[in-house]
This record gives C-alpha cells, structure tokens and sequence, in this order.
C-alpha cells in the first residue's frame, strides 16, 4: 500500500498538470485580425486574391507566418495559401460572372491563432459600366469628420459616427444601373479595413476602397494608375476639397463637391457645387 499511494499521487499530479498546460495553451492562443485587400479585374481574368494575417501591439503589427488561410468568393471555396513571414497569403484566381463578388479569408483549427474571417471585395467590372469617385470624407455628417486617435489598426467605427441624411440611398440609386464606386479614403487615424466595415455597416453600395490623399499629386497618380490597368471609363467623381475638384475637372471628368467650409479658394466653374446628398443625383 505504501508503494501504490506514491505512485497515484505522482500521478494525480501529472495528470492536473497537463490538464492545466491545455487549459493555459488554449487560453494564450493569439488573437488576430484577417484583413483580405479589394481587387478591381475584368471578367475572366486572372487575378491574385490577397490577405495578411496580424496580430496588434503597442508598437504595431506583426505578421503571423504559417498559418494557412482558406478563400471562398461568392461561398465557393477557391482555395488555401500559406501566410509568409509577414504575415500575407496569395491566391490565383480567375474570375468568371461581371459584379462585385464577396471574397472571405478565414483562420480555422490553428493551434496557434483563435478563428477569424476577414471579408473584401472582388470588383469583376466591365468597361462599358463608368466609375464613380467618392471621396469618403463626403459621406460623414460633419459632426462626426474627426476620429478619435487610437492604436495603429485598432477598429475606431464609433469614432466615425453617422452618414450624411441619404447618402447611402443616393450612392445606390447611381450604382444600380449606372456607376461603379470606388471610394478614396485618408481619414486620420482609421485603417482602411474599417472604413469598409463602415460603408457595409450603414448599408453603402458596394465598391472597392483606396487610400487615396486628397491632394492633387496623390488623386492624379491614382487615376493613371487606373487608366495603366486599363480602366479609362472614369466618368463622374464626388468630393469636397479644391484640389479634388481641380484635378478631376481638369481631366474632363464630371464633378459634385460638397464645399468645405475651411476652404477659401474658389472652386473650378465646371464642378457642381450641392449641399446636400438629395441634389447629386440631378447633377449626375
């Protein structure tokens, strides 16, 4: 008896100690966040779906690496892809149907990362259907034009606030026969994976995203970068700032501005100047 008492004690102990090593491991399994970049290609093209994979600090992010994310678009699984040191995963892809086509990345059974899904935008647009610029800043109620400042990437929605009275009916009245959106976002301490989970959140149309400043060196860049790729059906922008609206009616593109107030200059005769989200659609 006192040969066994020992060894059931002893064992009593290993077991309560790999119980609590499951337990701890399970508790410090990291928390990440799966960010999937918006893609703008033809019909029947071939594209490369893109993710990164993040953990949040003080001092920033860091990428997780070898962690295998799964892609679906339109809940068809496309397939997986290995995150690299930094933290992205690439996946060939070719697209088939025209139409904004959702594209989820998920995280799932990682011994060392908690679930998570991410959500972006496949844009498989046509040339025949015009692009609509919207700068993001026109969107917001006035009020809410300021974000709280906040730790790199974490999410500051509430900071955002609330949307401008019937711009969301406004913008999908244009884009539902007519116009492709893409929106151009700089707003100050708001990541742009959030600026998209703010236009789903208050029910926008859907369209891709960039970060876009608004000055005219950064606004002509982008638009030559789009003509490169192809994409010279730039027809109709909607912005708030001179430069905006200098730059775009200079490229013969129709123009909306929503005046800012802190501004002085006076704005190009051919932009449309409104005052609200009920006059656009009769200026486009």
């Amino acid at each position: 008896m006192n040969g066994v008492f020992p060894f059931r004690f002893v064992l009593s102990i290993f077991i309560g100690f790999l119980f609590l090593s499951g337990t701890t491991a399970a508790q410090d399994k990291i928390t990440g966040h799966l960010i999937v970049e918006d893609i703008l290609a033809r019909p029947g093209t071939d594209v490369t779906l893109k993710a990164v994979l993040f953990e949040q600090g003080l001092l920033g992010n860091k990428g997780l690496g070898g962690e295998t994310i799964t892609f679906t678009v339109q809940g068809q699984h496309a397939g997986t892809a290995l995150t690299g040191g930094d933290g992205r995963a690439f996946l060939e892809f070719k697209t088939h149907m025209r139409g904004n086509h959702k594209v989820v990345a998920t995280v799932e059974s990682s011994p060392r990362v908690e679930s998570v899904e991410g959500n972006g935008n496949l844009a498989s647009w046509e040339r025949r259907r015009p692009i609509l610029l919207v700068d993001f800043a026109v969107l917001l109620q006035k009020d809410s034009s300021i974000s709280l400042p906040g730790l790199p990437g974490v999410g500051s929605l509430g900071a955002l606030g609330k949307p401008q009275e019937n711009a969301a009916h406004a913008l999908t009245k244009l884009t539902e026969f007519y116009y492709n959106v893409i929106y151009l976002h700089e707003h100050q301490g708001t990541a742009l994976h959030e600026t998209r989970a703010w236009l789903r959140q208050h029910e926008f149309p859907v369209g891709i995203t960039r970060m876009v400043p608004q000055d005219a060196k950064a606004l002509l860049a982008f638009m030559e970068k789009l003509k490169e790729g192809g994409w010279d059906n730039l027809e109709a922008a909607i912005g708030r700032t001179w430069a905006f609206a200098q730059t775009l009616v200079k490229n013969r593109v129709k123009t909306v501005i929503f005046p800012d107030p802190r501004e002085k200059k006076k704005y190009p005769r051919r932009a449309k100047i409104v005052s609200s989200w009920k006059e656009v659609r009769k200026q486009l």
